[in-house]
């Protein structure tokens, strides 16, 4: 086996120069994978439970004099209604998503913005 990399390790010390064998740098990009998770909701009153899920996308930056600025876009992802006794699992959630339920009627964005029901 080594005899047989060696030609190959050889090559990549000649073109080292011109990074003919280099794998491409990607220093500018980091990506990482945020806990994802499933959560079952249910509706257990006398009228319909309207749900409505946020996803979020929030960043950071530092201000002068050591202050975070912190600024959010949500997007929805998913809006159902569940009557009296039923269940949905929803699946593929972000750890930090956020939603809100308002009996017999639809919440808006801005309700869950207010009032997050924990999770």
């Amino acid at each position: 086996m080594k005899n047989r990399l060696f030609p190959l390790l050889a090559i990549c010390a000649v073109l080292a120069s011109s990074l003919a064998c280099a794998e491409p740098a990607a220093l500018a990009t980091t990506t990482t994978r945020l806990g994802i998770s499933a959560t079952t909701f249910s509706c257990s009153g006398t009228g319909s439970c309207h749900y409505l899920l946020l996803n979020s996308l929030c960043q950071e930056r530092m201000l002068d004099g050591a202050t975070k600025e912190r600024s959010c876009r949500y997007t929805e992802a998913a809006r159902f209604r569940l009557l009296p006794g039923q269940k949905k699992t929803v699946a593929n959630l972000p750890a930090d998503y956020l939603y809100g339920m308002k009996m017999n009627g639809d919440p808006s964005a801005q309700d869950v913005l207010n009032a997050p029901v924990p999770h």
